[in-house]
């Protein structure tokens, strides 16, 4: 079954890419909550689970090690911009159908990028042995947190210049409005996750 995950991720996004529909949208997020599944099971029979995962591990820290490697963070990313376009599917306060249309077929696009990259990573690539499990520095309650908030941070800052580009390839007005709607939580978790990283 993972492996026709990443191929229909890979072509949703490129459908929604090119006709944006909020419904299948959350598709493009499977392949990252499956292999945080697989990791809190402890599913060792993919390389990544066999490496750094472990079911002497915590719950938590099967969690966490679903961003040990590359390819964990890069599925998160595009996860986190699944959820942002799904939230703002609607055009945003002084956005035109235009601008609209625009920005959710460019926030899908790269998530798109992103899926792609993780795809020629190989996520759910078959184990061939064991590895050396969770590193230890990583096995602490910030490491937790603090990966998600600051994907979702680069997500949110990604969709900040994703509305001042399509507002100024469409020449559409009102972009202040459209950027503020973003800008705040993205100021906030950009804060959030950064102060919790210098803990």
């Amino acid at each position: 079954m993972e492996s026709l995950l990443m191929p229909l991720a890979v072509v949703t996004a490129a459908w929604v890419t090119y006709k944006p529909d909020a419904r299948i949208t959350w598709i493009l997020a499977l392949p990252f909550f499956v292999l945080a599944a697989m990791f809190t099971m402890d599913y060792n029979s993919i390389h990544l689970v066999a490496w750094y995962g472990g079911e002497d591990l915590p719950l938590k820290y099967r969690f966490a090690a679903t961003w040990a490697a590359r390819e964990g963070p890069i599925l998160l990313w595009a996860a986190w911009m699944a959820l942002l376009t799904t939230i703002w599917r609607n055009p945003l306060s002084g956005e035109n159908e235009e601008t609209h249309l625009m920005r959710v077929r460019m926030m899908n696009g790269f998530a798109l990028t992103l899926l792609l990259v993780a795809w020629i990573l190989q996520p759910f690539k078959e184990a061939e042995s064991a590895g050396p499990g969770l590193n230890e520095l990583l096995q602490t309650d910030l490491m937790i947190i603090h990966p998600p908030l600051i994907f979702l941070a680069y997500s949110l800052c990604i969709t900040l210049a994703i509305i001042a580009i399509t507002s100024l390839m469409t020449s559409s007005e009102g972009v202040k409005d459209s950027l503020i709607q973003v800008a705040r939580p993205a100021f906030f978790f950009s804060t959030l996750g950064i102060g919790l990283g210098g803990l």
